[in-house]
């Protein structure tokens, strides 16, 4: 059934047990106290990063299933997991690596990659991570991404994707609106920023036009069992469609990591500088 390794078995857990947790969360809502629904929230929380930065993620590049129709239908359910159209992001992610996070074009006045760090950036330096967190899916073109969708005759999975969204939005208002209001909207919006600024510190500080220094790797090792080789990024980008269980092979194959950006223990620990926009190393 799955196409690649077994160990992607584990991938569609992630987003199931995101799914059931969040169920839960909504139907313990009146019972739950606040503590404990701060402590799941938080962790739906990590399991949405979690399923854009791997699950979905991988699912972009090395499709789980044989079938077609089976990474069609799980599209669908990814879709609950990260709150958007799989298919949307899936043109926006594949921008993202066909631009690499560019900077300014100074003819056009900005960037190539609609997710790059410098698009909203001043005087040639990128923008600050917590603006870059917080806005980026606000300013998410959609219509854009849909337009796509539409070219690659996949109009419909993206409407079949957002009409069951809407469905599970209106189920959980229709249920308990205190617990889509209060719970899961600030969740979402939380998920979505720890994804986004979890691509910004997979690329802070990074040298552009350069696939072999483009983007910031991790090597540690807990880090990398937890994110399923998600450290591995600058290797991913330099060969995107090598699965995730052998991205350490590619490490050979870049420069040393005196000449690159490595970040120490985790992308999470690689926020100097971040702040402001700044390289790592620099002050304000």
């Amino acid at each position: 059934m799955l196409a690649h390794s077994k160990w992607d078995a584990l991938l569609v857990v992630v987003c199931g047990l995101q799914l059931a947790l969040t169920g839960y969360a909504v139907w313990a809502y009146p019972l739950l106290p606040w503590p404990s629904l701060v402590g799941l929230g938080a962790l739906i929380v990590f399991l949405t990063c979690t399923n854009y930065q791997c699950t979905t993620h991988y699912q972009i590049h090395t499709p789980f299933f044989r079938a077609k129709l089976l990474n069609r239908l799980f599209s669908l359910v990814s879709s609950l997991a990260i709150g958007m159209p799989t298919t949307l992001y899936r043109f926006h992610h594949l921008n993202h690596h066909r631009f690499n996070n560019d900077v300014l074009d100074p003819e056009t006045g900005t960037t190539q990659d609609a997710s790059s760090t410098y698009r909203h950036g001043r005087n040639g330096r990128a923008e600050g991570i917590l603006t870059y967190a917080l806005l980026s899916i606000f300013r998410t073109d959609l219509v854009d991404l849909f337009r796509q969708a539409r070219k690659k005759q996949l109009g419909g999975w993206v409407a079949a994707e957002a009409l069951l969204l809407l469905a599970a939005v209106a189920a959980i208002a229709l249920y308990d609106w205190r617990a889509a209001v209060t719970f899961c909207l600030p969740v979402w919006i939380l998920g979505q920023a720890g994804a986004f600024a979890e691509n910004y510190l997979e690329h802070h500080g990074a040298i552009p036009g350069d696939r072999r220094t483009d983007s910031v790797s991790s090597y540690g090792w807990l880090y990398n069992k937890i994110w399923f080789n998600n450290g591995y990024h600058q290797e991913h980008h330099y060969k995107p469609q090598v699965h995730w269980t052998e991205l350490r092979a590619v490490r050979s194959e870049l420069p040393p990591e005196e000449e690159r950006i490595v970040a120490p223990i985790a992308h999470w620990f690689h926020l100097r500088g971040a702040l402001f926009g700044l390289p790592p190393g620099d002050s304000v």
